[in-house]
């Protein structure tokens, strides 16, 4: 099999004379128009998520509102079915984003499984192929992971906006002369929270696949779930900053190994063609369009005793179990005020943590795929060609979306007096991010930021 490979940064386009034929309505270059809708949808809930995450984070800390309690009546119209969207978005993008990246690794697997009659090309290839994603993601990792950190350093109160609790929640104490105070006045905060994590974790699952490629397929889906469901017991999740976790490199593993493993030739070829077809794509259409009101449904629902979402999961517990951010007992349905690890851990804890995470494993790839199964399939104007420059719209979103809203006074309006007007949320929230990531993938935006999204780097 020959394969040929450009580099899209996290996303590789990737085409081999084994793979089924792309749609008649392909561009001239011969990309799949499909596969770029498909990044530039998914790209676009990844930005209105980050856009709500921090709006809502600062919504909170405005109204006091704490962990799985209900919208206070100060709240805006707008927040609960902003918080539906935001549940609702997290549930599709961060898994589909996974798998559309192992589909796109799977000649880097090739390559590190290859018979005896290819092992000397191979063995050639692939360590080609590693240097060239560690290149394409490592670097622009640590370029926006310093850029990011930076702006923080430099600006404390924005770094407190954006905080998971809202304003003043990262103040290490109220004392001038607090050591942790000092100290974290005086240091880049390198690893704290960044869009750039993903990057990062790209790359350490790529540099995991000689191994990974020599394992039985059985082996290893068994290997990434156990490693995905069993984190949450481990305080990994919490070793590092807010984001850049070893719990949500290592709880969002297992959908970059079901689209390595199960998102093969013939699947995507079956959900691009087979899929292609007006029954098809409208029953796709209102199966997602039901989900997400089914969110808001439960959302409204009168609050049990676990907070807003009617009694079952909050939504700062569906915000942890997307992110994979922290340990089962912090965030859990079964007991948030049941740390793990403590003597109030039952064993009712202890299975129902897994079984919660394996089940949002299946049920994200099931609401993800329809959602997939809906994206037009023919080149659309304009959005297919920027699907094909994520890199440049995922790395550019949030500092251009950061800095439209600290300069319009966003953050400030959110955090004093009634906050933000319904409308003021909509626009701040899901249609600023839509507009400036779509700036972002645009080809003055690609020729500006080149050297700094895809740096070229060696021979």
């Amino acid at each position: 099999m020959v394969v040929t490979t450009s580099h899209d940064g996290a996303f590789l386009s990737v085409r081999s004379d084994a793979d089924p034929p792309p749609p008649a309505s392909a561009g001239a270059d011969g990309r799949d128009a499909y596969l770029d809708n498909c990044k530039f949808a998914l790209l676009l809930l990844i930005a209105i998520g980050h856009a709500l995450q921090w709006l809502l984070a600062v919504e909170d800390g405005r109204t006091g509102r704490g962990w799985c309690e209900s919208d206070p009546s100060s709240s805006s119209v707008a927040v609960l079915p902003l918080r539906a969207l935001y549940t609702w978005s997290n549930y599709v993008a961060i898994p589909m984003f996974c798998i559309i990246s192992g589909r796109l690794s799977q000649p880097l697997a090739s390559a590190c499984a290859a018979g005896e009659d290819e092992k000397k090309s191979a063995a050639a290839s692939v360590p080609r192929r590693l240097r060239r994603s560690y290149e394409s993601l490592l670097a622009p990792f640590l370029y926006f992971q310093v850029i990011a950190c930076a702006v923080e350093f430099a600006v404390p109160d924005l770094r407190s906006a954006l905080a998971p609790g809202g304003p003043g929640s990262v103040t290490p104490g109220d004392s001038a002369t607090d050591p942790a105070a000092i100290e974290s006045a005086s240091t880049l905060p390198f690893w704290q929270p960044h869009i750039s994590w993903y990057l990062f974790a790209l790359a350490l699952w790529r540099g995991f696949m000689p191994a990974f490629a020599k394992m039985r397929q059985t082996a290893l889906i068994c290997f990434a779930i156990v490693v995905g469901t069993f984190v949450g017991f481990t305080d990994v999740g919490t070793s590092d900053a807010y984001f850049l976790k070893w719990g949500t490199v290592l709880g969002n593993f297992p959908y970059f190994v079901i689209g390595l493993l199960f998102f093969t030739d013939e699947a995507y070829a079956f959900l691009r063609d087979q899929c292609n077809n007006a029954t098809v794509r409208v029953g796709s259409a209102l199966c997602t369009l039901l989900w997400a009101l089914g969110v808001l449904i439960v959302g409204l629902a009168p609050p049990g005793e676990m907070g807003s979402l009617g009694g079952f999961v909050c939504f700062d517990a569906w915000q942890w179990e997307a992110w994979k951010s922290a340990p089962y007992g912090d965030y859990l349905f079964v007991d948030a005020q049941t740390p793990s690890g403590t003597s109030e851990w039952h064993l009712w804890e202890s299975i129902a943590a897994p079984l919660f995470r394996l089940g949002t494993y299946f049920g994200s790839v099931a609401v993800g795929a329809a959602f997939l199964a809906a994206v037009p399939r023919a080149e659309i104007p304009a959005a297919t060609k920027m699907g094909a420059r994520t890199m440049y719209g995922y790395l550019l979103h949030a500092p251009a979306l950061l800095a439209a809203l600290a300069s319009a006074g966003t953050f400030a309006k959110a955090s004093a007096g009634d906050g933000l007007s319904a409308a003021a949320f909509i626009a701040a929230g899901v249609v600023l991010p839509i507009l400036v990531t779509v700036t972002c993938m645009t080809a003055p935006a690609v020729w500006a930021f080149r050297w700094l999204c895809e740096p070229e780097i060696g021979a």
